[in-house]
């Protein structure tokens, strides 16, 4: 499909390295301020859309990289002392600020690293337990696992995790 690049040039009217800059933007945003952005942009696209009847992927797309400069600029727009900001806008751009500020804190809340160790203690579990029965201390299973899964933990882990394990059988 051929599509009309002057649409998107005349709509947002910016440079490819600015683009891919908002686009990394966009990619780095919690999920609720990458969805306030395509509501934004789809606000925008009924603005657009009676200028170009016959080019919506064009437009869409324009609007979308623009939603995305709108939303950019709202996060440096207080940064500059301006004496022409009146104390309404300051307070809905704070707050649009304290919105996504939130959004991103509960965002990191999310990706917490994954318990490596401990799945990996749990995948060997049948193992473990076998070599428990046999009499193996957990000393010695940690030595174990060093030498024969080239998985080095402590012997101390094991432990807590191994009763922590039994615990839920009972």
């Amino acid at each position: 499909m051929k599509y009309n690049a002057e649409i998107t040039k005349a709509i947002f009217q910016l440079s490819e390295p600015e683009i891919e800059k908002l686009l990394r933007w966009h990619a780095r945003q919690p999920m609720e301020i990458q969805i306030e952005a395509h509501k934004l942009a789809s606000d925008l696209y009924y603005q657009h859309r009676e200028k170009y009847p016959d080019n919506k992927n064009e437009v869409r797309y324009s609007v979308f990289i623009l939603a995305l400069k709108k939303m950019e600029h709202f996060d440096h727009v207080l940064m500059e002392k301006n004496s022409d900001h009146d104390l309404k806008k300051i307070r809905e751009i704070t707050e649009m600020k304290a919105d996504r500020f939130l959004a991103r804190e509960k965002a990191k809340g999310k990706k917490q690293k994954p318990a490596k160790k401990k799945d990996k203690l749990i995948a060997h579990r049948e193992e473990i337990k076998m070599l428990r029965e046999k009499g193996f201390s957990f000393r010695m299973i940690a030595k174990f696992l060093k030498t024969h899964r080239h998985f080095t933990i402590d012997w101390t882990y094991i432990g807590k995790i191994w009763k922590e394990l039994e615990s839920e059988q009972e």
